[in-house]
């Protein structure tokens, strides 16, 4: 049964990504002779518009795809994200890239990201350039290249400092540590404040924070769900099939992965169950009826997992696949036989991880949707803590 869900989550996982699709936005291309065509861009993330500009011109259904050098440069609308080929060096040769604008003015501002790092680029009015890399959390460097990159990054703030020397202010807030697109972008901002004498800001583009950020949602959850192959806190039986169901309820959270993949997002949710009971019949051996169990527990379940939407309308399919953690609380069991009480007791908390795996239909409710979906959740750890499967129906009102 392991297997089995390993091999679904992996499916499912493959799939989504191979279904990719494209996340169409408004916007233009500027040609290498200074014109202009609107069209609407794909928005994906910044490594991969660092690389390539997939274009489709306003009333034309085959795309284009633009590499660096083949045009001038990209942007996007309403305020969003803009793009201009320039030769930097990045990988230690010099290479032709779509650098991000993040301030044009009398100091320009470039970022490039590439192999989950962040290069940003000043370039003052004269031409002249310094860089700083911002590198990924997590990273796979020896303890030799850590500390080369900490001498690489004492030497770049140096030489960034020193570009920006004629604005105090700008040069201060250049400092170790944290690199992020706003602390760079008000640096530069505060540069043209101090150098620019005729009253003007001298700053022609400003990157906006917001078009980097995804969609939040909340949303509400409620559903029933049906339990099979339970196993209770403390079980002497050989048969560990307990059965019942329960109500549910919870609140969830998305962030949207549009740039990642169309229709994609991630999410959090924590639902709780009130008490329910769950019964077990057996034959005692040599008995003269059958001896029951009532096993009561109370559920915290946390998941966190992937969710896909396909297609356009105002419904449309989804899935769902992910892992999750249940507390039980309250546990309590009773054992009767022949009508009498043989054992009553109560636990301490147990829990049990898992995978989930479900599907559905999501309706767009103008700015909100409503989802329904069917799941199968099911433990994975060894069958000596317990073999719990759960299939669910579940609706969801997302804000």
């Amino acid at each position: 049964m392991k297997k089995k869900i390993v091999f679904l989550l992996s499916w499912t996982l493959m799939s989504m990504q191979l279904c990719a699709q494209v996340n169409p936005k408004p916007g233009f291309v500027i040609t290498n002779n200074g014109d202009t065509i609107r069209g609407v861009i794909d928005f994906r993330t910044n490594e991969r518009l660092a690389k390539q500009c997939d274009f489709w011109a306003a009333g034309e259904t085959k795309g284009e795809t633009y590499k660096p050098g083949d045009i001038e440069g990209f942007r996007f609308d309403n305020g969003g994200k803009y793009f201009v080929t320039r030769r930097l060096n990045v990988t230690g040769t010099p290479e032709l890239y779509f650098a991000e604008f993040m301030v044009q003015g009398m100091m320009n501002l470039y970022c490039v990201a590439y192999n989950q790092d962040e290069y940003f680029f000043f370039e003052r009015e004269d031409g002249e350039m310094a860089q700083l890399t911002k590198r990924a959390f997590f990273t796979s460097a020896s303890i030799h290249e850590q500390s080369s990159r900490v001498e690489e990054q004492r030497e770049q703030y140096g030489k960034v400092k020193l570009l920006l020397k004629d604005s105090w202010k700008a040069a201060e807030e250049i400092k170790g540590g944290d690199v992020s697109r706003k602390q760079l972008v008000n640096a530069v901002r505060d540069y043209h404040k101090d150098v620019c004498t005729d009253g003007s800001s001298c700053m022609v583009y400003e990157y906006n924070e917001k078009s980097d950020g995804p969609k939040n949602h909340f949303k509400a959850i409620a559903g029933y769900s049906y339990y099979t192959h339970e196993r209770t806190a403390y079980q002497t039986l050989e048969d560990e099939n307990y059965s019942g169901s329960t109500f549910e309820a919870g609140l969830g959270f998305e962030t949207e992965l549009e740039r990642v993949t169309k229709g994609g997002a991630l999410e959090l949710c924590v639902v709780y169950s009130p008490q329910a009971s769950f019964k077990h019949h057996t034959m005692v051996r040599g008995g003269h009826e059958s001896s029951y169990t009532i096993y009561k527990k109370a559920r915290c379940m946390g998941s966190i997992g992937l969710l896909k939407r396909y297609g356009k309308g105002k419904i449309v399919p989804l899935i769902r696949v992910g892992g999750f953690y249940v507390l039980h609380l309250g546990n309590k069991e009773e054992r009767y036989y022949m009508s009498k009480m043989i054992v009553d007791k109560d636990w301490e908390q147990t829990n049990h991880f898992g995978a989930y795996i479900g599907g559905g239909v999501e309706m767009a409710l103008g700015k909100h949707a409503a989802r329904l979906h069917a799941d199968l959740f099911k433990s994975l750890e060894s069958s000596g803590k317990g073999n719990m499967m759960k299939f669910g129906v579940t609706a969801e009102y997302v804000l």
